[in-house]
């Protein structure tokens, strides 16, 4: 199936999952951290759940779930982003305990990319997935599909669109007032095949609650401070037993600082999908690098290659060839 614009992705959600969706649910794993992405992903959860009149009884990050008991009708939600793996192995040691904890509870994954490194870690983790007989596990690409269809065999695999297209935004806010960004991440998912040295007339920067500042610090401090004090003997005594000390993690002011960051340029050269994700909802003219283990190139093939606005590079050449026109 070809898709050609925006619109079709959030249908191709809302087809494949909203008739899994219960009134009766919560929403488990959402970020308590300064990555921008992540929280683009948690407000096209958000969205597309109200869309359909469902509003989670009970929202929490990782680090502040109390591991309360559940009602076994009730549906837990477990965050969609990259981390389905042993790439970022905390979410994942997360998703194991609650599959664990709770049974009898159906359980749906939101929209994941999936990496392993480790054979014999996928062939665990399938043999724990196999134990629990209600879960739905949705794939953000065509690669991690045939990955979870391969090993997760009791399991049901859908592949579903990233949820931030679900996202309510408005497009372009402001005039851009400069020409070219690279979105640069800095972390172990930047591609070491590619160098951006030479790249010229182009501002070089990462999201904007990584830079240094004062604030960010601050909130960082407070991330900090949030994951020490989130243990469930501790959790008692606080007034926010879901967020620890901050309410939903300031999500708001970091998706406007996300959206008024992208706005600022004509044209956005992303390492990160959410950048160019971010763009394209924004109408800011975008192209998007690849990254270590190929994520990014993934959900193109699968979802992008047909939309007019989006392309894909990777290599420095194709980068410096997209940008000699601006």
């Amino acid at each position: 199936m070809k898709y050609e614009t925006l619109k079709d992705l959030k249908k191709e959600i809302h087809q494949q999952i909203a008739g899994l969706m219960s009134k009766n649910c919560v929403l488990l794993n959402t970020p308590n951290h300064v990555n921008i992405g992540d929280i683009l992903i948690w407000q096209g959860e958000i969205d597309f759940l109200k869309s359909i009149n469902i509003e989670p009884s009970y929202t929490t990050s990782n680090f502040n779930f109390d591991w309360r008991d559940f009602d076994e009708e009730i549906l837990i939600l477990l965050h969609g982003g990259g981390n389905f793996g042993d790439i970022w192995e905390y979410h994942q040691e997360f998703r194991k305990e609650v599959i664990k904890k709770y049974p009898n509870n159906p359980i749906l994954i939101f929209p994941q990319s999936v990496e392993y490194n480790n054979k014999e870690t996928i062939k665990e983790d399938a043999i724990l997935f196999s134990k629990h007989e209600n879960i739905t596990i949705c794939a953000r690409d065509s690669h991690s599909y045939t990955l979870l269809k391969e090993h997760f065999k009791n399991n049901t695999i859908l592949m579903v669109p990233d949820m931030a297209f679900c996202m309510d935004i408005a497009k372009k806010p402001n005039k851009p007032n400069k020409n070219i960004l690279l979105l640069k991440r800095n972390d172990r998912e930047i591609s070491e095949t590619i160098s951006y040295n030479n790249l010229e007339k182009i501002e070089i920067l990462d999201w904007p609650t990584f830079n240094p500042s004062f604030k960010n610090s601050y909130y960082r401090v407070i991330e900090k401070l949030s994951k020490v004090f989130s243990k469930p003997a501790l959790s008692k005594n606080r007034i926010d037993t879901t967020f620890g000390f901050c309410v939903k993690r300031d999500k708001d002011w970091q998706i406007n600082s996300g959206i008024q960051f992208i706005s600022n340029y004509n044209y956005v050269a992303s390492t990160r999908l959410h950048g160019h994700i971010l763009s394209l909802l924004l109408n800011v003219s975008s192209v998007m690098i690849d990254n270590s283990y190929g994520k990014n190139s993934r959900f193109y093939d699968t979802w992008l290659k047909d939309i007019p606005q989006s392309s894909l590079v990777k290599s420095t050449e194709e980068i410096a060839e997209k940008l000699k026109p601006l």
